[in-house]
Formats: C-alpha cells, structure tokens, sequence
C-alpha cells in the first residue's frame, strides 16, 4: 500500500499524537467508511475511547492520499 500525506494531514497527526501505523492499520481494516465530498472517504478505527477518521482519495494506481487525520472521543 502507497500512501501520501499532504502537509495538512502530517501536521494534524503530530498534533492529534497519530502514527503512520494507525493511519495504515485504518486504511487497511476500518471500522467503518463513510463517503465524503467528491471522491474522498472517510475511513474510521476505534481505540477504546479514541478514535482514528482518516480523510483520503485513492487514486487510479492504488495510491492512498491523506488529507486529514482526526482523533475523535468516541460517545457512548
């Protein structure tokens, strides 16, 4: 799997405390995807309390570019 971080999503997962490994194992088994705009996905892994939404496009080649990375507090 090939992915690409915009400057955005490489400043969001430092600040947020989210690695590449995260960012990877919720591409590759997401909770959930929720459609977004155009053609971007919203790819969703729950921690425990946490949770990991991976905005991104995958191309043509297979390439995954990330846009944005959250770390919501999951609600009961």
């Amino acid at each position: 799997m090939s992915i690409t971080y915009t400057h955005h999503a490489k400043q969001r997962m430092i600040q947020r405390k989210v690695s590449a490994e995260q960012v990877a194992e919720t591409l590759e088994s997401p909770d959930e995807v929720i459609p977004g705009d155009s053609s971007e996905e919203s790819a969703v892994k729950r921690y425990g309390a946490r949770e990991v939404r991976v905005v991104y496009e995958e191309t043509d080649t297979g390439n995954f570019v990330i846009y944005t990375v959250m770390k919501p507090r999951v609600h009961d």
